[in-house]
């Protein structure tokens, strides 16, 4: 995959997808799909707001508002399988952003996404 601002987009997308499976525990098997399309939505999130920082379109505010609906978009996503619980969607939700937080944080110079 892509290197952004020396970091290697692949690697970042396996990290979140295994601190996700840890978070998921036995709901891996009904949740791994979605949670591939979540973390993947999120890198071209942050490809986004990468881009705009460059043109000077988005502030860091402005970046972590962004970012926070589209966090409550990816509950929404999870809840919406059945077997999802608030909590246990929240849980992987936190588990892929602190991943993507190192990650921006490294490429952006931001902390986009505040987690537990």
């Amino acid at each position: 995959m892509a290197i952004l601002n020396n970091i290697d987009v692949g690697d970042v997308l396996a990290d979140a997808m295994t601190s996700a499976k840890q978070a998921a525990q036995s709901n891996w098997p009904v949740v791994s799909d979605m949670v591939d399309n979540i973390a993947r939505s999120i890198l071209i999130d942050l490809d986004y707001i990468a881009r705009q920082k460059l043109l000077g379109q988005i502030d860091e505010y402005g970046a972590k508002i962004f970012l926070e609906d589209q966090r409550m978009v990816a509950r929404a996503r999870l809840r919406s399988l059945a077997i999802v619980t608030l909590q246990l969607a929240e849980a992987i939700i936190n588990a892929i952003l602190r991943v993507f937080n190192t990650a921006a944080q490294k490429a952006l110079g931001w902390v986009l996404f505040p987690v537990s």
